[in-house]
């Protein structure tokens, strides 16, 4: 199981990110959503023919529009919310192994 604990983590991460993320057949996207610790919502990372973009919603605020990144981007704002990130993973690969087994 993958547990971002370094930097290379987050870059294996984005390369086998359509393993951890859904399928969205209407926006042909693959998203991946996780707790926003900043905001006390929930964040959405896409990625769209390998562009990437972020979403973030809660109780109290819901982003205008998606935000635009490049990989570069990207890596400091996963590394940031890395226990966030964790605890989707784990909570993903329970419920495979659940549906599975």
């Amino acid at each position: 199981m993958l547990i971002i604990s370094k930097r290379v983590h987050i870059e294996q991460f984005l390369t086998s990110f359509s393993e951890f993320a859904s399928f969205d057949s209407q926006g042909h996207k693959y998203y991946f959503v996780f707790h926003d610790r900043e905001r006390g919502g929930q964040l959405t990372l896409m990625n769209t023919n390998g562009n990437w973009s972020i979403h973030g919603k809660g109780d109290k605020y819901s982003d205008i529009a998606e935000t635009f990144l490049d990989v570069e981007e990207v890596l400091p704002l996963l590394w940031k919310h890395r226990a966030a990130v964790n605890h989707a993973i784990k909570e993903i690969r329970t419920n495979d192994q659940q549906q599975s087994g």
